[in-house]
C-alpha cells in the first residue's frame, strides 16, 4: 500500500490544507538538515537502512553520457533545491542526477506570494515563482564545502537571468553566473523559458541566444556539458533555430520543456 498516496497526501492536501510552498520548504529544512548531519551516526545507520528501499541498482539503467555516470534515468529536476542546501542527500533517495537552481547572478526573493497554487482537481501544481534564490556566489561557497565529500551521481546547476538585469545585459549576467559555479557542476543549463521572469522568453530568440552561448563557450575551457532548456510553447520554425544554433556551437543537447503558460483542457481555473 502506498502510504503517502493513500493517508498522507489526503490530510494535508484536503484535510489540512497546507500551503504548498510552506510545505515545500519544511521539506527542504528538513533534508537540509540531514543533508548535513549525514556523516553522524544515527544518520549513517538510517540511510543504510533505507538505501535498499530507495536506490535500485541494475546495470541495464546505467548509462554513460557526456563523460558523466548516471546510475539510472530519473533525476530531480530543477526548481526543487534551488539553493543547494540538501544536494548529497538526493544520491541517497534513489535520483540517478540531480539539478539545481534555477540560480541567478544576483540574489532575488522572485515573485510576491502566494505564487505556487495546487490544481487538486487537476492532480497538478501552478507555479508563479520567479527564480526566488540567494545568487550564485551563495550557492558556489555551498558547492564547494559539499563537494569535500564525492557526489556519486551528476550535479546539474539551471542558469537564469537576474530579473535586475536589461535583456541586452543578459550575455554578462548569464557569464557571471557560470564563472563562479563553473567548478562545482557536472553540467550546465541555460535557461530562457521560465515565463515568470518578464522579458526571458525573448531569449530564445536564435541571435540572442547566440550571444549567451559565445560568451559561455568562450569560458567553458573544461568544456563542461551545456544544455538550452526551451518552452513547450515554441512554434516549429523557433524550434528549428534553437536546433541548429545547438548543433553550431556542439552543445550537449536541448532540455524539454519548461513550464506552459497554456490553461488547455484544466478544470480549475485561474
Amino acid at each position: 500500500m502506498d502510504i503517502y498516496r493513500n493517508a498522507v497526501k489526503p490530510i494535508l492536501f484536503y484535510g489540512l490544507k497546507i500551503d504548498p510552498e510552506w510545505a515545500h520548504h519544511r521539506a527542504l529544512q528538513v533534508l537540509s538538515w540531514i543533508d548535513q548531519n549525514q556523516s553522524e551516526s544515527p544518520m549513517n545507520w538510517l540511510e543504510t537502512q533505507l538505501k535498499p528501499s530507495l536506490c535500485l541498482h541494475d546495470i541495464r539503467l546505467q548509462q554513460k553520457l557526456w563523460g558523466l555516470n548516471f546510475t539510472n534515468p530519473v533525476g530531480l529536476a530543477a526548481g526543487f533545491d534551488k539553493d543547494g542546501v540538501a544536494a548529497r542527500i538526493w544520491q541517497s533517495l534513489g535520483f540517478g542526477f540531480t539539478e539545481l537552481g534555477t540560480v541567478t547572478l544576483h540574489p532575488q526573493p522572485g515573485n510576491p506570494q502566494p505564487r505556487l497554487f495546487r490544481l487538486v482537481e487537476d492532480e497538478a501544481i501552478l507555479n508563479r515563482m520567479g527564480f526566488n534564490n540567494q545568487g550564485a556566489k551563495i550557492l558556489a561557497q555551498r558547492l564547494q564545502e559539499k563537494r569535500q565529500q564525492k557526489f556519486i551521481i551528476p550535479v546539474g546547476i539551471n542558469l537564469g537571468k537576474s530579473k535586475i538585469t536589461p535583456l541586452e545585459a543578459a550575455a554578462e549576467d548569464y557569464l557571471g553566473s557560470f564563472k563562479l559555479l563553473k567548478n562545482y557542476g557536472d553540467y550546465f543549463v541555460v535557461n530562457v523559458s521560465s515565463p515568470n521572469t518578464p522579458g526571458l522568453r525573448s531569449l530564445q530568440d536564435a541571435e540572442q541566444l547566440s550571444k549567451i552561448i559565445q560568451v559561455l563557450k568562450t569560458e567553458n575551457t573544461d568544456n563542461k556539458p551545456i544544455f538550452i532548456k526551451i518552452a513547450p510553447d515554441l512554434e516549429w520554425d523557433a524550434i528549428a533555430d534553437v536546433v541548429q544554433l545547438s548543433q553550431t556551437y556542439k552543445l550537449a543537447g536541448i532540455i524539454a520543456t519548461n513550464t506552459t503558460i497554456k490553461r488547455d483542457g484544466l478544470k480549475t481555473q485561474w
